[in-house]
């Protein structure tokens, strides 16, 4: 299965197949990101824009991770414009742009997950065998 929305490549390689890292990471940046979106949204409307750009960079390396290079791109944009303080004015619509393709990323990695537990249990497994790329999650 294909999916645009993550490629979990660089974590299955970093971590050598060891499923139970990757969705460790998994479950970290679905506990972590959305609140960074909630910040940065947060600062926008409290015209603080020129603020957001810590936040975005802290999202930028979770999201990378994770493969989601359309999401990667709104956000590269939207620290680099809070940053330098210039043109301001599209940042609150990059925002809800990059926080509807992480909603997006979001749902399509829970359904991979469930469908993934699912064939372990039908299979008699607990959880993913370590040493193995077996996450069963659909790459870019």
């Amino acid at each position: 299965m294909s999916s645009v929305h993550y490629n979990l490549d660089y974590l299955q390689q970093v971590f050598q197949g060891n499923d139970a890292m990757v969705h460790r990471i998994l479950d970290s940046f679905e506990a972590q990101v959305p609140g960074y979106f909630d910040e940065m949204e947060s600062r926008w409307r409290n015209g603080d824009w020129q603020n957001i750009h810590p936040i975005a960079h802290k999202a930028k390396s979770s999201i990378s991770m994770l493969g989601m290079k359309p999401l990667l791109e709104d956000v590269l944009h939207i620290e680099r414009t809070s940053r330098n303080g210039l043109n301001e004015g599209d940042i609150g619509d990059l925002i809800k742009t990059a926080r509807a393709s992480l909603g997006l990323a979001l749902e399509a990695l829970r359904v991979d997950r469930a469908k993934r537990s699912e064939k372990l249990a039908q299979r008699g497994h607990d959880r993913p065998r370590r040493g193995h790329f077996s996450t069963g999650l659909r790459r870019a």
